[in-house]
Parts: structure tokens; sequence; C-alpha cells
């Protein structure tokens, strides 16, 4: 069991990153959260829990949560709204998502994590669900009348989420929580802080001195390379806000007021705008090759001007890169290793 503390606690951040953390049933808050109270958070927490097992990402659970707030209020309700299906016959709908007889018996219908798993075992059939507006994946999955039905609950359930998942900054945000409240997480996998793509990747460049391969590019180097294929997805490490959407950059400063910035993606690849709030686990952009750049691959870097945590602060001590911290260090601070054993490194690229 990891415990995530509020008020003050360096690694006060939800898990996230590729794979969604599981919640703690029996550790639910008493609520409210976005308006939502203990046993409407139980069901939510089973609905990320599903997700979890199916090895999904923070995202697929804020999307579920989102769809179930929609259809049900977050409640196994044991009634439908007795709709019209397209044949003629009343719909006979049930449970969180609101699912018919041809989804499963009334027993799997009416428990969260068993029509959470009905649900989300569709998402992926979804062509691009990861990029597209979260309500248009929901409705080709719920099949409903009104393709934005769930525009609305995406934010509420973003708080949920990340409430459920550790972050306490998004409980308060919610719900006015107490701020000492202790969350509790089980197998969070991934660590307080996410990472940015999905495991394994490799490295071809590290934080420091390195030489003027390209024409344009700096030869100091404040942060760290990932290589990928360009559109593969790149995921927020930690929760925030998107303060700068450039041809180059994508920052996005967390509630501790460090700035994490992803670089080279490509605009037409992001999925967030300036002012946007951000999840932890969210897909932000995908990797791309704006230059000056060697090729394919992400540039992550961590700023810390104006963060609150100390410990963070510290890192950053290069007087070459006054304000920046390496990322790998940034990671070891939170007990997690951003080049692991499956990360090769070759920084001749």
């Amino acid at each position: 069991m990891l415990l995530i503390m509020g008020g003050g606690s360096s690694a006060a951040a939800a898990c996230g990153g590729g794979t969604a953390s599981t919640v703690d049933v029996s550790k639910i808050p008493a609520g409210p959260i976005a308006g939502y109270n203990h046993d409407q958070l139980v069901v939510a927490a089973g609905i990320m829990n599903a997700a979890q097992q199916l090895g999904l990402n923070a995202r697929a659970q804020q999307l579920g949560v989102m769809t179930a707030m929609g259809e049900s209020s977050l409640q196994s309700l044991t009634y439908g709204d007795n709709a019209i299906n397209p044949d003629g016959s009343i719909a006979d709908s049930i449970g969180p998502f609101q699912q018919q007889s041809s989804w499963g018996t009334t027993e799997e219908r009416l428990d969260p994590f068993t029509s959470a798993t009905k649900f989300y075992e569709r998402l992926p059939a979804v062509e691009n669900w990861e990029t597209m507006e979260p309500t248009l994946a929901a409705h080709a999955v719920q099949e409903n009348a009104d393709p934005y039905f769930y525009t609305t609950y995406w934010d509420g359930a973003g708080q949920i989420t990340a409430a459920l998942n550790g972050d306490t900054t998004a409980a308060l945000i919610g719900g006015g929580l107490d701020p000492t409240l202790t969350l509790a997480v089980g197998n969070c996998a991934n660590g307080p802080i996410g990472f940015p793509l999905t495991k394994p990747f490799n490295m071809s460049d590290n934080f420091g001195p390195r030489p003027g391969r390209v024409e344009g590019a700096s030869t100091y180097h404040p942060a760290d390379d990932l290589v990928g294929a360009c559109g593969t997805p790149v995921y927020a490490i930690a929760p925030g806000t998107v303060t700068v959407s450039d041809r180059l950059t994508l920052s996005v400063k967390s509630p501790e007021g460090y700035t994490v910035s992803y670089l080279h993606s490509h605009v037409s690849d992001r999925t967030v705008a300036e002012g946007d709030p951000v999840t932890m686990g969210q897909q932000i952009t995908a990797i791309g090759n704006e230059s000056p750049s060697t090729g394919c691959h992400l540039d992550i870097r961590v700023n810390t001007l104006g963060t609150t945590n100390t410990d963070v602060a510290a890192l950053a001590n290069d007087p070459f890169a006054p304000n920046w911290v390496d990322p790998e260090k940034f990671y070891t601070l939170f007990g997690q290793t951003l080049c692991d054993d499956t990360c090769a490194r070759s920084y001749d690229e």
C-alpha cells in the first residue's frame, strides 16, 4: 500500500502514465468530490479498478467515470428511463452504465466493476478513442442519442479520478476536503509520477553538455530525449495547467509550481491548449520531429522556477542550467527510474 499524504508531502501527486493505478475501495473518503458522496465515489473506484485490471490508462479511468456520471450519477440503478430502442422495444437499461440485457445478466450490469469491464472491453475497438473528444468515445460505446451528452461531466470525472488516484489538490478543488486528508492507493505501478511514454522506450540524449549536432539546438541539454515513432502518444507525468503551447514546446505547470515541458511535438497532434487543466496520465500530444530535431523523439524537461516543493528545487543546482532539473534525478526523488533495465541508452544519434 502506498499512502499519498496531503499538506506538504513532496510526493503528493497522483499515479499515472501508461497504466492506471488500483484504488483501495476501503479507503474512499466521505466526500464530497465534485459534488459526489462516498457511495458514489465507491462506484467510481470500481470503474477505475476495472480499467486498471485491463491495463488501460488514467484517461480511460476518467472516461469511464465520466460516462457513468452521465448515465446514472455514479449509482447502480435498478431501473432505466424506458427509452425506445430503434426497433421499437423499450430499453431495459440498468446499472452505472445503463446497460441493456444484451450486455449481460442483471447481476453483471448492476456491479460497478463488472459493468465497467464490459464498457472497457468495447472501448479499444473505437478507433482513436485516446485522442478524440471523450464524449465522442463514450458515445461510440454507449450508442446514446446525443454524442455530446457527456461533455459536461468530463471535468468532474477528472477531479474524482485524480483524487482517488492520490492527488489531494484535485480533491480540494472538487469539494473542499481537509488538506491533511490521507488517500490510499494500492499497487501503484508507476509511482507518484507518471511516465510520458508507455514502456519500454529508449534514451537518445541525457541532461548536460553535448556537441552541437543540429543547427539551432543548444550545446547544453537541460532535458532527456526519449525515442519513439512519430505519432506515439505522450502522457502528462503530473497534473497541472497548460501554460505554453507554441511551435516547439508544450508546457504544463504543476500544482507544486514546477513546470514540465514536452518538446518536438507538432501543434496539430496536441489534445490540449493553453489554459487547459491536465490530469496525470492524460494524453496531451504525440511524439514528433518539430525542428530543431534529430528525428522523432520526445524531449522532456523540468523547470523549478516558482516551485513550492523544496526537494524539487534543491535538484536545480547546475550553474550551466539554472532552474532546470535533471529528469532522471527528478524521478529518483520520487523513488522511480526513468530509464530502467528495459531502456537502452545511445547518445550518438
